[in-house]
């Protein structure tokens, strides 16, 4: 439970400074809102995750806070072509750099590559676990190949089916640019 209590409350600053590390290993039940994506009732996956703090100093002597994140777990959702359950493997594998204040992200934000986060004494990680894994999710959930036979059927019989057939579209313009000349 201590490990928690700091996930939710990590200050980032002092984890940094001291080249902090933490990993471990949480029930994806434990992360309402992207388990909401899950398509079981109870996922009894978990979510392996690590967390890194450093501090490096720039050319220009301004020490730079950042914060290293991998975090991977298993989802199952639905797939939009033949509505079955696909399975997705979920990656994270980011880093991060705290700024002192909202202003000084936005400002920033545009002229740097990284991602940018204000620093917090009372950051919570276990948010940013979860965020990110959310955004990691698939826009539009499907397998590879499905396996649905219903839809291998309509597949089929659209190739057979003539109505089903759509001209060439550069044929189309072929037949246009002949009918101009004429």
């Amino acid at each position: 439970m201590k490990q928690n209590i700091e996930l939710n409350q990590l200050d980032i600053l002092n984890f940094a400074q001291s080249s902090g590390a933490l990993s471990g290993k949480l029930p994806l039940l434990g992360f309402e809102r992207l388990c909401a994506e899950d398509s079981r009732k109870s996922p009894e996956e978990s979510i392996n995750w690590s967390l890194n703090g450093q501090q490096i100093k720039t050319p220009d002597g301004i020490n730079q806070i950042w914060l290293h994140l991998k975090a991977n777990t298993h989802v199952m959702m639905t797939c939009q072509r033949c509505l079955e359950l696909a399975s997705f493997d979920l990656n994270v594998d980011r880093s991060f750099r705290f700024v002192d204040s909202e202003a000084t992200a936005l400002e920033q934000d545009d002229e740097n590559e990284e991602d940018l986060l204000v620093m917090d004494k009372k950051f919570n990680t276990l948010e940013l676990i979860e965020d990110e894994l959310i955004m990691s999710l698939p826009i539009v959930p499907r397998h590879q190949v499905c396996q649905n036979l219903f839809l291998e059927d309509l597949a089929k019989e659209g190739q057979e089916n003539p109505e089903f057939q759509r001209p060439n579209p550069f044929a189309v313009l072929a037949n246009l640019k002949k009918s101009t000349k004429t």
